[in-house]
């Protein structure tokens, strides 16, 4: 008897915890999804601005400007990030984005052609594999040269749209404008968001090729590989341009949509460094965003960056009066 008691004793202790448990699992769940619709609740309903000029410039027309693409990765990112990047750039049809892109890596792989091989393999050698990188490449083979992360999107088109804007025979530097700060070292640099991804005109990336000034060499003047280009750049006497959209917004972006759309993000202590070193004033929320974005930076999920890749290139709108599917070959 003692030991049938201890068994029952045993089962309703056992049932009374499992149902403790699932009540727990169940009032979480339940505060979750009303937590998910409070915040959806909350998003402020927002027309969305449009750029007044809708054609693009310079995309599938002969004279387009030609661009080469240096994307920064490394053997721990060859699976998860680049490979993938390289997938979405290879499309055969028009316009392929960056149709010359360079790996910057420490070694190969066979899904990433074209690969440029350093010695410079951790973060904090970013620099010297970016300068590696630009001092391989044939300065005439291209008008510009973008260095982009392996977790950068690009819409190519808005790229040779933006580009249009431009010289591209005197030397310029392009990108999201930052401003860094040294109050112990008496030193400001403009430079531009490295994440983003930036510009160099073929003029740019000549006398890059020809200095022997300290601040472009390893160690730099900081550890960051943007900021050092910035500073390489304002030596060597290369100019900037404004690369906002008619708008005023910025269309070289540092983070994802979906995190940039968030107004509640704007004071976040994450974030706050971006309205403190951004030049131009920067905010958050979708009526901030460009119709004309270049790019986004920190895409890291592969299934993010196939999304964005079907949306915003591969995705055949119907004109208003077609009557055949879209996917027919024609089309």
């Amino acid at each position: 008897m003692a030991v049938l008691r201890r068994k029952k004793t045993c089962f309703w202790i056992f049932f009374f915890l499992t149902l403790t448990f699932a009540s727990v699992f169940l009032i979480f769940g339940i505060i979750s999804r009303h937590t998910r619709q409070d915040e959806a609740d909350a998003v402020p309903w927002k027309e969305f601005p449009r750029s007044p000029r809708r054609t693009l410039r310079g995309e599938g027309l002969e004279g387009s400007p030609q661009v080469t693409c240096l994307v920064v990765t490394s053997p721990g990112h060859h699976e998860d990030r680049a490979r993938h990047l390289g997938a979405a750039w290879k499309h055969p049809r028009p316009p392929t984005p960056c149709p010359q892109t360079f790996f910057l890596s420490s070694a190969a792989h066979p899904d990433l052609p074209n690969v440029i091989l350093s010695n410079y393999s951790g973060y904090e050698d970013l620099w010297g594999k970016v300068l590696h990188g630009l001092r391989t490449v044939d300065p005439s083979s291209a008008q510009w040269f973008l260095k982009a992360d392996d977790d950068t999107f690009l819409l190519y088109p808005h790229l040779l749209d933006l580009l249009a804007e431009f010289d591209s025979s005197v030397p310029l530097l392009l990108g999201l404008p930052l401003v860094f700060k040294d109050e112990s070292r008496h030193l400001q640099v403009e430079y531009m968001s490295g994440g983003a991804g930036y510009i160099l005109s073929s003029p740019a990336v000549r006398l890059l090729q020809k200095t022997l000034l300290q601040e472009c060499h390893l160690p730099g003047l900081t550890s960051y590989e943007d900021v050092n280009m910035g500073a390489c750049m304002a030596a060597l006497g290369v100019g900037t341009g404004d690369t906002r959209d008619s708008l005023g917004r910025a269309r070289f972006l540092p983070y994802p949509p979906w995190t940039l759309m968030r107004e509640d993000l704007q004071h976040h202590p994450d974030y706050r460094w971006l309205q403190r070193m951004s030049k131009f004033p920067f905010n958050f929320g979708i009526e901030h965003m460009s119709d004309r974005v270049v790019s986004f930076h920190e895409v890291r999920d592969p299934r993010d960056f196939y999304a964005l890749q079907y949306l915003t290139n591969d995705l055949r709108v119907l004109p208003k009066g077609a009557d055949v599917p879209f996917t027919y070959p024609e089309l």
